[in-house]
């Protein structure tokens, strides 16, 4: 999939549903009891997401700051939880 962002247009790997269903749990762990987010585990899905759309992040990315990876990185998270308009 491609995603543009402000920091350039970058060509991912999709999500399987495997992938999705991970990544939900994920989510659902990233929030306490008080439904709350815990910054810790938000970061563990960032990563996550940053390593499952790229074979190299570090080539891929490595020529940003690390605010502008996470920028990125945010807009491929939202990239991936925005359902598909293609009709089935």
């Amino acid at each position: 999939m491609t995603v543009k962002t402000e920091h350039g247009t970058y060509e991912c790997r999709e999500l399987t549903f495997k992938d999705r269903r991970t990544l939900h749990r994920m989510e659902v762990e990233a929030v306490d009891h008080d439904g709350k987010l815990a910054p810790s585990k938000y970061y563990d899905v960032i990563e996550w997401v940053m390593y499952h759309a790229f074979d190299d992040p570090e080539l891929a990315l490595g020529k940003l700051s690390d605010t502008e990876i996470d920028m990125v990185i945010g807009d491929i998270y939202t990239a991936y939880k925005t359902p598909s308009k293609k009709k089935k």
